[in-house]
């Protein structure tokens, strides 16, 4: 018979056992339910001029309290008691449901502009439900989310003042090289379309041309044509979008990675027209990075190499000429991309600090200095941080007393100011391992910038609620509130610089035009890079009292365009250029580079069938 001291030692083994595997399958299950997505797979039906989905709007359920409907989202099912206050506060006016616009009538549009000759030619390529021309259809494909100068006015100021002649919906990569050549034969213009989230007015329409113009809506080019397990690349058509891109490659053990805040809603084809960049740049890279070769279709045939291999030196690669095209060259039918494994481990953390400036210096280290970056780490202000506390539902039982400790703590104990005090939400990725290192660096460097942790739910909740945030402009718009995003890419030392040359700006230029209260501008780093980073800028204030509050809102907007190039930063990091800041390029592309591109678009599309007009190309029409 054993001795009691072996007894001891075997029951304490196998206790340790015990409590090993146990906290084992925690972390697994943990593990499995941070891989959740961080927004809903499922389809529905969309906004046909709004942004999304139509299950999903923020609405007033009493005088000052508001509920955002359905259950899309982690901002839906709860009351928000402190939304409209805190709105009211920064903005400095009443905001009621009696200051709900109504939307203005759409008319009828004009009749479609196309000969019947072209249209007996189209019908010989496509069916009858891949040509489109009613009116609903034709004015959604007029237009972008622009917010102001698009969906504003659209909505309550005045019906679109030009609209594409027909909608066409070709379902394989043939049809859309059998659309290219009838539109050049029969002097028709073409504007790709994707998911209909660009919000730089590339699509809206040229006013000085004259000839029809059709849009060439890419949704029914959704496949993944193969995939190529050994290699990690597959081959996906450029209508698919983010969400369906997603939900089928998890369903295979894989993500692209690729995962900006309109995922939901655009395309493949679109991030790489727009040179677009996701949350999670960090780890899968920005879409130039991701995408290994792409075919786009052109009145000259087809621009493409014809094997994606991990890198070539062959001269000047023709994928440059796709990324940023935004439709001014052709139609990107397809693209062969990077796959990576599904992650063995996802964490969320959050972050605070007392001060912007330390948050800055903060991810400056990280970057440079350690090497250690999360998949996703971004830096809100401190009116960003508070709207994301005016999100939250009133807390009650536990979590009541929970909260106000919290506050306490960060308040009282760490002498921490409710008006200066900022955020960072950070997503790990990778093998557990490596997600552990990540996260003890990351807590490490945090402190030595009197950086506290606000903890894993704060973190994922952060993250997630960048989907639901486009919904919040349409609420402010239907209250005559003009809002709209904007960003720039800026060295490490003009982050502050710029932000605060911002907000001046927006002051000065408010009082000048007689706005009623005060503005709002927030601005968050979204991407870090070793020489500089991403910021990105909301922006609103109120129409009330203005005559022409359109034209206003774009004046003021133009300027604080300015005056960010005057202090060092970009044009654009990743929205594009489109028309809003086509007015700006000289200032940023010599004049042989403009040249340069300009002879490329006369030897792919000799006729300009591609007339979008954007970027450079706005005088060839």
């Amino acid at each position: 018979m054993a001795s009691p001291v072996v007894l001891g030692v075997l029951v304490f083994v196998a206790a340790f056992v015990l409590v090993r595997a146990g906290v084992a399958a925690a972390r697994r299950r943990a593990d499995r339910a941070a891989l959740e997505p961080s927004y809903d797979l499922s389809e529905g039906e969309r906004f046909r001029h709004r942004w999304g989905y139509a299950d999903t709007r923020f609405e007033f359920v009493g005088p000052r309290l508001v509920r955002v409907s359905g259950k899309r989202y982690p901002l839906s099912g709860y009351d928000m008691p402190y939304f409209i206050p805190f709105a009211e506060e920064v903005l400095g006016l009443p905001m009621t449901p009696a200051d709900t616009q109504a939307e203005v009538p759409r008319p009828p549009l004009p009749a479609p502009r196309v000969s019947e000759a072209f249209m007996a030619a189209l019908r010989q390529i496509l069916a009858g439900d891949q040509i489109v021309l009613d009116d609903d259809d034709r004015r959604l494909h007029s237009h972008g989310q622009l917010s102001v100068d698009e969906i504003y006015r659209l909505l309550y100021a005045a019906p679109l003042e030009h609209a594409v002649d027909l909608v066409l919906y070709p379902q394989e990569e043939e049809q859309v090289r059998a659309i290219v050549r009838l539109a050049q034969a029969h002097g028709v213009c073409l504007i790709p379309y994707g998911g209909g989230t660009n919000v730089s007015g590339a699509l809206t329409l040229p006013p000085g041309e004259a000839r029809p113009m059709a849009s060439v809506d890419l949704q029914r080019l959704s496949r993944i044509v193969w995939i190529d397990e050994a290699n990690l690349q597959a081959c996906i058509e450029a209508g698919i979008t983010g969400k369906q891109l997603e939900r089928e490659l998890q369903a295979r053990g894989y993500t692209m990675g690729h995962d900006p805040d309109s995922s939901e809603l655009s395309t493949l084809g679109g991030w790489i027209s727009t040179n677009a960049s996701g949350m999670k740049k960090n780890r899968y890279g920005n879409i130039e990075d991701i995408v290994l070769e792409a075919t786009l279709v052109t009145p000259r045939g087809d621009v493409e190499t014809h094997r994606a291999t991990p890198r070539n030196s062959v001269g000047l690669p023709p994928r440059t000429l796709l990324f940023g095209s935004e439709g001014n060259l052709g139609i990107i039918t397809k693209a062969v991309v990077k796959l990576h494994p599904q992650p063995a481990c996802r964490q969320y953390a959050s972050l605070v600090f007392p001060r912007f400036d330390l948050g800055v210096a903060f991810l400056k280290e990280l970057r440079q200095r350690e090497g250690v970056m999360p998949a996703s780490i971004r830096l809100i202000g401190n009116f960003e941080f508070r709207f994301g506390q005016a999100l939250k539902a009133a807390p009650a039982g536990p979590k009541k007393v929970i909260d106000r400790l919290q506050k306490l703590f960060l308040l009282r104990v760490l002498g921490f100011k409710a008006d200066q005090m900022v955020a960072c939400t950070v997503v790990m990725e990778g093998a557990r391992s490596e997600v552990e290192h990540q996260r003890a660096v990351i807590m490490r460097v945090a402190r030595r910038h009197q950086g506290v942790s606000g903890g894993a739910t704060n973190g994922r909740r952060g993250y997630t609620l960048t989907f639901g945030i486009a919904y919040i402009r349409d609420f402010f718009n239907q209250l005559g509130v003009l809002g709209e995003t904007f960003e720039t890419s800026a060295p490490w030392d003009r982050i502050e610089t710029i932000g605060l040359a911002v907000q001046e700006e927006l002051e000065t230029q408010c009082r000048a035009a007689g706005v009623q209260g005060r503005p709002y501008l927030s601005y968050r780093v979204t991407q870090t890079y070793q020489t500089g980073v991403c910021i990105y800028f909301t922006m609103g204030f109120s129409g009330k009292g203005l005559a022409t509050p359109v034209e206003t809102y774009h004046a003021i907007e133009r300027r604080l365009r300015q005056v960010i190039l005057d202090q060092g930063g970009s044009l654009s990091h990743h929205h594009g250029v489109g028309k809003v800041r086509q007015r700006f390029l000289p200032q940023v592309q010599s004049e042989a580079s403009i040249a340069v591109f300009r002879q490329v678009k006369q030897a792919l599309d000799p006729d300009n069938v591609f007339a979008a007009g954007n970027g450079i190309y706005a005088e060839l029409n």
